[in-house]
């Protein structure tokens, strides 16, 4: 008899022990509207305006010293505001020698129903697109690059019948540039938005 209650005394303890270690299952995720774009999560507190964690290439230029950043690819803060829409630029932190990341960060007071990011990275030596991205899902947003005689033209296009709601998005550009650091002086930067009451606001500017 007492062996039996051992075992099972035994056999409580094996169980509770596994459900204490176990994973609580996540609750499922509701999926978005088919015309709404959920907020993007906020920036940490820690980080500057106009400056987010990087998202790596998928071909970034190989460097003898990317562990050192040149001066010149120091950030920069740059920010504007019209009406709803509010912006803040800079060159990402982790920018190397011979490759960059050049952020901008959109804000909007209101609801948009139409939203157009272009941001023109000048051709200095060796300058090649290696990639974009943004926070907005890419079943609302378009992106496109396209080099032109002065310029890598980045441009983000909300898609038709796309809503934004009040929140913060983030975008990077990144290309690949001449080792020793690049000047961003000449890279610009535009954004237009019109909010759910047909409202337009416009902000610009360099890096």
């Amino acid at each position: 008899m007492a062996a039996t209650v051992a075992a099972v005394i035994g056999l409580s303890v094996a169980v509770t022990w596994a459900a204490v270690r176990g994973e609580t299952p996540q609750e499922p995720i509701a999926a978005p509207s088919a015309t709404t774009v959920s907020p993007a999560p906020a920036a940490p507190p820690s980080a500057a305006a106009g400056s987010v964690p990087s998202h790596g290439p998928a071909h970034r230029p190989p460097s003898a010293a990317q562990a050192s950043r040149s001066p010149a690819a120091s950030p920069s803060n740059s920010s504007a505001q019209q009406g709803f829409l509010w912006s803040s630029v800079a060159v990402d932190p982790h920018s190397i020698d011979n490759w960059a990341q050049s952020n901008v960060t959109l804000r909007n007071s209101q609801t948009v129903t139409a939203l157009e990011l272009r941001v023109r990275i000048a051709l200095t030596p060796d300058v090649v697109n290696t990639g974009a991205w943004s926070t907005i899902s890419a079943d609302a947003l378009v992106t496109t690059v396209e080099q032109q005689a002065d310029a890598l033209v980045y441009t983000f296009t909300l898609k038709p019948g796309m809503r934004l709601g009040a929140a913060t998005h983030f975008f990077g550009v990144q290309y690949g540039h001449a080792t020793g650091g690049r000047d961003p002086s000449r890279d610009t930067y535009q954004a237009v938005a019109t909010a759910d009451d047909g409202a337009r606001a416009e902000v610009d500017g360099r890096f």
